[in-house]
């Protein structure tokens, strides 16, 4: 079968996004298909060959309007041959590039967030009209999305996967070691990561590593001064992704303090247990809840509680009988649900049944 990913950006571009279209076109490459993704890239770039037999076009962009980036060449990489498409949302670039094909070739779209700007609304749902199937990783994503509203019949629920063979040989903290916490992601205002130093405030025994860079860096870093946090708060920055397992084997248990619904899934969750590592997230009603099942593989603490994450915190620095026991749950509930293979799998059987479909059909 010959697949063809639209993507924004690719790896080793860092993102949720970017991770879940890697590990679907390996994914898929490693059980036999010929897989190719078209993404931008802000450098010219042209074809790197990818792992398995996946190819990897990357279509120069001239720049960025606000959060668009201008590369005429998507329109042309975008026409190559395929038995099936898959577009991954947001992305109103992507969206124009399906439009402009022939409808011969089936549609699948990974509606991975709703778009934030109102102008690409109405190309989207010109777009999810089109698509044969629409994949969402959470029933919360259905449930928190307006832009799926009408679509509900051509919905699938596909949890996303990691490659856990990344992660099987992360070595476990010495239980004497003294207890650390870490943060992976971007820091922005809904990671919540002002709640988390507060509440690391209160648990005086407890290290904190953070990993990632992002607008809400430098205020951080003087919240974390004003705390008088300096000597326990270790600020990594961005990190290279091949190098993450050596920051997680250095915690004890890894910390997804979010605030909003813009936190979608989590994917670092994911990466944490199949570390062997208990999680603590908060109960925003996504894909996240899905995840981190409380009381078995991590904790769950309400949104914005400063006093709730504090105790969260004290409870798995204090007992790490307690984390060995939540890390080995987390990382048999990812190997049952959660991998890449997995995920590979279940879309390559909607693929077949939607080129199946498809070929029943009349034609135009």
């Amino acid at each position: 079968m010959r697949i063809l990913h639209l993507a924004k950006y690719y790896w080793p571009r860092s993102g949720g996004m970017e991770r879940v279209v890697q590990d679907l076109a390996e994914g898929a490459a490693a059980l036999g298909h010929e897989v190719s993704v078209v993404a931008v890239e802000s450098r010219v770039g042209g074809r790197v060959g990818g792992r398995q037999r996946s190819t990897v076009t990357r279509v120069f962009s001239f720049g960025a309007l606000g959060s668009e980036e201008i590369a005429p060449g998507y329109l042309t990489a975008a026409r190559r041959r395929a038995d099936i498409i898959h577009l991954h949302h947001p992305h109103p670039l992507a969206d124009f590039a399906s439009l402009l094909r022939s409808r011969r070739t089936p549609l699948v779209v990974t509606q991975h967030q709703d778009g934030k700007r109102p102008g690409s609304k109405f190309m989207a749902r010109a777009v999810l009209r089109r698509a044969a199937a629409i994949v969402v990783p959470s029933r919360a994503h259905l449930a928190l999305s307006e832009e799926l509203d009408g679509f509900e019949n051509k919905i699938e629920v596909i949890p996303f996967g990691i490659d856990e063979e990344r992660w099987a040989d992360v070595a476990r903290r010495p239980l004497d070691a003294p207890p650390r916490a870490l943060f992976i992601g971007r820091l922005v205002k809904f990671k919540g990561l002002d709640v988390l130093l507060r509440a690391l405030e209160r648990v005086p025994d407890l290290r904190l590593d953070i990993v990632g860079t992002g607008p809400d860096g430098p205020r951080l870093k003087t919240l974390t001064q004003a705390l008088a946090l300096a000597d326990r708060v270790r600020f990594y920055g961005e990190y290279p992704d091949e190098d993450l397992p050596r920051r997680m084997a250095e915690a004890d248990f890894l910390v997804l303090p979010s605030v909003t619904i813009d936190e979608m899934f989590g994917l670092v969750v994911l990466e944490a247990m199949a570390a062997g590592r208990p999680v603590i997230t908060t109960a925003v009603p996504t894909g996240v809840r899905e995840v981190n099942q409380p009381g078995e593989t991590g904790l769950e603490v309400p949104v914005h509680d400063v006093r709730s994450l504090a105790e969260a915190l004290d409870t798995l620095a204090r007992d790490p009988f307690l984390r060995e026991k939540m890390g080995e749950a987390g990382r048999a509930r990812v190997e049952k649900f959660f991998t890449r293979r997995l995920m590979a799998e279940r879309h390559l059987a909607l693929y077949e049944r939607v080129l199946a479909y498809s070929q029943e059909m009349p034609g135009p």
